[in-house]
């Protein structure tokens, strides 16, 4: 009976291991196929490799960018604040207004160059449906889901690092979320359009 048992244990360790080697594998592939298609400026190939939860986001981004103003900005999370600036600061109002989704306006994001990364992965650490990936040379992490397509880069959670610094940053220096964001934006070298803080879609 003890030999069943030890031998059902090997077999479900074993099993185990080879599952969790062919995600990985999946996790790789997925990020590589991903910076391949964004280096290509192939929108349709990189949003099937981000999460349903990627797309949603920037559904929430383009409805800030038509309709919020500096008043509503200035009470969202970093995060928002400097995806919205910055997507403004990228695409023309009329163009905007005219966009009826988020996948839509993800789509131009990457058509246009705003989203991707060139890096390879390197420690895979997976937790059931989720896997968090440092990226090769760095200690910046990207998290990875597994849907019932498969496993998926999420976005979200890059950008909320984004977020977070400027956050932090923020308070040390005592200035303001969304000037910090502003001036981070400036950097850049973007043209800053005079309407960046106002809702681009006026009725």
């Amino acid at each position: 009976m003890k030999k069943i048992l030890t031998l059902v244990l090997c077999m479900s360790v074993g099993i185990s291991v080879l599952a969790q080697k062919e995600d990985i594998k999946a996790i790789k592939n997925v990020y590589a196929t991903y910076n391949k298609a964004t280096a290509n400026r192939d929108a349709e190939e990189s949003i099937r490799c981000l999460t349903t939860s990627s797309v949603e986001y920037y559904s929430k981004l383009l409805t800030l960018c038509k309709t919020a103003d500096s008043a509503l900005l200035a009470s969202l999370p970093a995060m928002d604040i400097f995806m919205t600036l910055t997507i403004k600061a990228r695409t023309d109002a009329s163009l905007l207004c005219a966009m009826n989704s988020g996948e839509e306006l993800l789509r131009h994001a990457l058509q246009e160059g705003m989203t991707g990364d060139t890096k390879s992965l390197d420690e895979i650490t997976i937790n059931g449906d989720s896997a968090y990936a440092i990226i090769k040379g760095s200690v910046v992490s990207v998290l990875f889901i597994k849907e019932p397509a498969g496993w998926k880069l999420d976005l979200t959670q890059s950008l909320s690092l984004i977020g977070q610094r400027i956050e932090a940053s923020a308070q040390i220096y005592k200035i303001p979320k969304q000037e910090l964001c502003l001036a981070v934006l400036k950097q850049s070298a973007l043209e800053i359009p005079e309407t960046i803080w106002e809702p681009a879609c006026k009725e």
